[in-house]
């Protein structure tokens, strides 16, 4: 029979010989399995997400003829004095802008004559530096029909649920970028930091 002291010894064997087989796991075999589905999801966001054809515009009447499909990149925000070019979607979702700039569906497209509101995170990726931006900075936006640029004339502070303050209008173009305030916290917050911009030329192609 064995002793008390062969049952401990035989069982602090084995928790060591388990304890080392999961680690030796986690870093050789399970570090696989991240990476392959870490190239899975790549691959689903890139065929979800990227341009699948052209955009035409219609200059007469002030129209896409065909809109992006929602969740697809379909332009370049481009914001020299922040050394800023992102990729902007159709669509706001928190999904969508884990990737980039979203663009409120319920808005305008460039070119349209209308409010065009464009959100990102408040990252160092994205909108964490807008607060640097000054009044007459210049702001782009590239599109397959053409390049749009706005000049910065102001910027607030306004509430998650002051919706007057990003006006949806068809009588100006006028581009309103916002993200989460303040700066210098994560998570969700009540207030939004917002810089308005006016269109001041644009190029068709």
């Amino acid at each position: 029979m064995k002793t008390i002291k062969e049952i401990i010894k035989q069982t602090l064997i084995a928790i060591f010989f388990t304890s080392f087989t999961i680690v030796l796991f986690h870093l050789t075999c399970n570090s696989k399995v991240d990476l392959v589905l870490s190239l899975i999801n790549k691959i689903t966001i890139i065929e979800k997400k990227n341009i699948e054809k052209e955009i035409k515009f219609d200059q007469v009447k002030k129209r896409l003829l065909e809109y992006p499909e929602y969740g697809t990149i379909y332009a370049t925000l481009k914001i020299k004095d922040l050394g800023l070019e992102l990729p902007v979607y159709h669509g706001d979702t928190l999904d969508i802008i884990k990737y980039g700039v979203g663009h409120y569906s319920g808005s305008y497209f460039p070119g349209e004559g209308g409010s065009i509101v464009l959100a990102a995170h408040n990252s160092k990726e994205h909108f964490m530096r807008l607060p640097e931006l000054k009044i007459g900075a210049n702001i782009s936006i590239e599109t397959s029909y053409g390049t749009f640029n706005y000049q910065v004339t102001g910027t607030k502070i306004i509430s998650d649920k002051d919706e007057a303050s990003l006006p949806i209008q068809n009588n100006e173009e006028i581009l309103m970028m916002y993200t989460c305030y303040p700066m210098t916290s994560y998570g969700y917050k009540t207030e939004r930091y917002v810089v308005y911009s006016k269109l001041v030329g644009d190029k068709f192609e």
